[in-house]
């Protein structure tokens, strides 16, 4: 029988909430593109460069010198636990600059169909990019499977816009 191997993926957030990397608490408290406020969801990429691109999407105007210190979490989950789907398989409007609701329905659809750990998708920022999103469902049972494999922090680079105050 082959060994699996696992996947590992990545998520960009406070320090302060290292804790709950796995948990969804943010999404759960907040929502998201892809889950409705209350359901817990945890955000992550296939890379972590796609993970500082979307964190960044989010701070609504903050300098990123405001922002509390982030950390780069690398996760293991297990072989064959995301199902990819492309731009074709995604309702219209997915990437529209404003989520819409029905987004989150979808979604919650696709995890009640597949019965699957994670999603993969594009990035409604950079649609074209090799690089993916995946939402994982920290309720599915394979979650306890998913491992925290190693936290960094992550430095930003001063040549970023807003990374410094003039």
């Amino acid at each position: 029988m082959p060994i699996l191997q696992p996947t590992r993926l990545y998520r960009v957030q406070t320090d302060s909430h290292r804790d709950t990397i796995l948990d969804g608490t943010g999404a759960r408290l907040r929502g998201g593109r892809w889950n409705a406020k209350g359901t817990p969801m945890v955000y992550l990429a296939t890379t972590p460069e796609l993970c500082l691109l979307e964190y960044m999407v989010h701070l609504e105007g903050t300098p990123l010198y405001d922002v509390p210190p982030l950390i780069v979490c690398e996760i293991s989950v297990p072989e064959n636990s995301i199902l990819f789907l492309e731009q074709s398989q995604l309702p219209h409007g997915w990437d529209a600059i404003q989520a819409k609701p029905s987004l989150a329905q979808f979604m919650a659809e696709q995890f009640a169909q597949h019965s699957i750990l994670c999603i993969g998708l594009p990035s409604a920022i950079m649609p074209r990019s090799p690089s993916r999103n995946v939402v994982l469902n920290p309720m599915h049972p394979d979650r306890v499977h998913c491992r925290v494999e190693q936290i960094s922090s992550l430095t930003i680079d001063p040549r970023l816009p807003t990374a410094t105050s003039l």
